[in-house]
């Protein structure tokens, strides 16, 4: 029997053989855990030892083989190559003494222990860089319910990550009566307002998340994640067309939708416009609409460039076509596995960014241009 001190090395020597496999394979732009987020627990692990768990979903499967989309540029992608084939089981933890932390909704258990299943780190340890130390924490009387998510400030991860916590809240038992509190980001637009109204959240309970700020109620009610990164399960959908008022309509509506802030803007945009009004597409600026929901839900076919507008997808009708214009130094699924679910007709076309791009993009910011003619073919396309 082989002494303790030989037990120990060999384990020694094993957890080092898994590191070096891990570091050997790790994605682009890996380098965590990080900070915080060292000391992290799974949520199975912490709700056998003081946490309470609520299962709402179990793990629910991606069929990605049957996913569809159509390409009119020279430049194809695949969509389906970083998203998962399941969706880990979704449910509601009690967490007593809960911290949560920032706008990114980081939250840790009462000893400080970070719990990843809450954010999209649940699957992407290995990107989880959280502060090394954590910021003020104000404690706080009472029950409070948490409805933070990363980067709730954006309003793609606002509609699709946070809002739809709310859903497994209640479909674990609870009500909103239930608790004092409600952390949540303050919603980012008067579309965001109007949304977020019509959920039936008192906002005297809500707390606003706050940078580099955080609480601590007496008891801590949040979810895991509604699904992965990118990873959108069907439940999303119904919930926000069901929660939402929407006005029955036949989709007819040929929507433009320009991004005329931000990063990643169609540096010839201009030159596309008598084409898609030979098309028969209005022009419309989502900053002047109050109700966006609705705008899409009338829509037949959407040609944008990609962007947080189009996570007004969610609202849309099953059949309605989408046309994502996306630069070549930003391909990312998040609109295709959105298409995917809500049973919409997803096409792209990619063009070229107006500065070389480096080596390791990472998250690529510059603008880029949209092929006239090739605009042309897919338009001709959509419209028959």
């Amino acid at each position: 029997m082989p002494d303790p001190i030989s037990l120990l090395r060999r384990a020694k020597r094993k957890t080092l053989d898994q590191l070096r496999s891990w570091l050997d394979h790790s994605p682009p732009g890996a380098s965590g855990p990080s900070g915080l987020a060292r000391d992290w627990i799974s949520y199975e692990d912490y709700c056998q030892q003081e946490g309470r768990w609520h299962l709402v979903y179990p793990s629910l499967s991606c069929d990605w083989k049957r996913s569809r989309t159509h390409n009119w540029g020279k430049q194809s992608f695949d969509f389906t190559k970083n998203l998962r084939s399941q969706i880990p089981e979704t449910g509601v933890i009690e967490i007593p003494k809960g911290q949560v932390m920032d706008i990114q909704g980081y939250t840790f258990t009462s000893k400080n222990l970070f719990l990843p299943d809450l954010s999209y780190h649940r699957n992407r340890l290995e990107y989880a860089n959280l502060p090394r130390q954590k910021y003020p924490i104000e404690p706080v009387t009472g029950t409070c319910l948490s409805l933070m998510t990363n980067a709730s400030n954006n309003y793609c991860h606002f509609l699709l990550d946070s809002l739809p916590r709310l859903h497994l809240f209640e479909k674990a038992g609870f009500s909103l009566e239930q608790v004092d509190w409600i952390l949540v980001h303050k919603p980012m637009s008067e579309n965001a307002w109007n949304i977020f109204r019509q959920l039936g959240i008192d906002e005297s309970k809500c707390i606003w998340s706050e940078r580099q700020r955080g609480i601590q109620p007496d008891l801590l009610i949040a979810t895991t994640h509604p699904g992965l990164q990118a990873h959108y399960p069907r439940w999303v959908v119904d919930f926000m067309q069901q929660r939402i008022r929407l006005k029955p309509s036949q989709p007819q509506r040929r929507l433009y939708i320009p991004r005329q802030t931000g990063t990643r803007k169609i540096a010839n945009e201009a030159e596309l416009y008598p084409l898609l009004i030979e098309y028969g597409f209005e022009l419309y600026n989502l900053d002047e609409e109050p109700n966006q929901p609705q705008v899409f839900h009338e829509a037949a076919i959407i040609v944008a460039p990609h962007g947080a507008a189009l996570t007004n997808l969610v609202f849309c009708q099953p059949g309605t076509k989408v046309l994502e214009l996306m630069s070549l130094g930003h391909l990312r699924p998040y609109f295709f596995a959105l298409c995917q679910v809500s049973g919409l007709e997803h096409h792209y076309l990619v063009g070229p960014t107006t500065q070389p791009l480096p080596k390791n993009p990472g998250l690529c910011k510059f603008d880029f241009t949209v092929n006239l003619s090739l605009l042309r073919k897919a338009l001709a396309y959509l419209v028959q």
